[in-house]
């Protein structure tokens, strides 16, 4: 875990059980108004259960790195789109992102737009055919040959655009296409974007790079990081 940098990510990776599960006897009313009229529509257990985690586990990231109480910070629930930050007691600006995968929860807080993207990586599925759906045909030449390596690079493209495409709309009210984004490996400093993969998981901050991602949770240990680039 780097920390050289003065602009840092900061990412948190806990099971969503786990989080709940320390809520019991809090109670909602640190929701927002916006966030209890989004719960209200969920029926479905498990989705209110990763919905509740997710707005606490980003507020105690918020706070942890913006300062003031977690309480405090009001968040937007879009139906369709990246929840922002409505209110803070400090000054300054912060950025979230969220993403859940599995019992899996993610959260990235930055002092600039940030994306965050996790998936449970360890399902087989049909990934040439995936991968033809999610690229620009000239980006296919990338891909690998060998078909478990067609899964790694599934994901680790997958996670990188979601992460992307959740930067992207933070900043702007535009959405772009994901077949547009095009990201490659890269051993030097061009690097955008981290991606870690192992233990059946695959994570992915952008922007982030070896130097300014600071990472928290056990989990997150055990992965591999890669640095990825933009490709021309």
């Amino acid at each position: 875990m780097s920390t050289s940098m003065a602009l840092v990510t900061h990412l948190r990776l806990e099971s969503v059980a786990a989080v709940h599960a320390g809520l019991s006897g809090l109670g909602l009313d640190w929701l927002s108004q916006q966030e209890e009229a989004r719960l209200s529509t969920m029926s479905a257990p498990r989705r209110r259960t990763q919905f509740i985690a997710g707005r606490w586990l980003a507020r105690q990231c918020l706070a942890a790195q913006g300062g003031g109480r977690w309480q405090d910070y009001g968040l937007s629930a879009p139906d369709d789109g990246a929840p922002q930050l409505l209110a803070a007691p400090v000054s300054g600006a912060w950025y979230f992102s969220l993403s859940h995968s599995g019992d899996w929860l993610a959260c990235a807080v930055s002092s600039l737009p940030v994306g965050v993207d996790v998936e449970c990586s360890d399902r087989a599925r049909d990934f040439p055919a995936l991968n033809e759906w999610m690229h620009e045909p000239q980006a296919l030449a990338d891909m690998p040959a060998d078909p478990r390596e067609q899964q790694a690079w599934f994901y680790a493209q997958w996670t990188l655009k979601e992460a992307w495409l959740k930067q992207v709309t933070s900043a702007s009210s535009s959405r772009p296409s994901m077949r547009s984004a095009r990201f490659t490996p890269c051993q030097d400093s061009s690097g955008l974007a981290m991606v870690g993969q192992g233990q059946g998981l695959t994570v992915a901050v952008y922007p982030a790079t070896p130097a300014s991602l600071q990472w928290e949770g056990s989990a997150l240990e055990q992965v591999q990081w890669g640095n990825w680039k933009c490709a021309d």
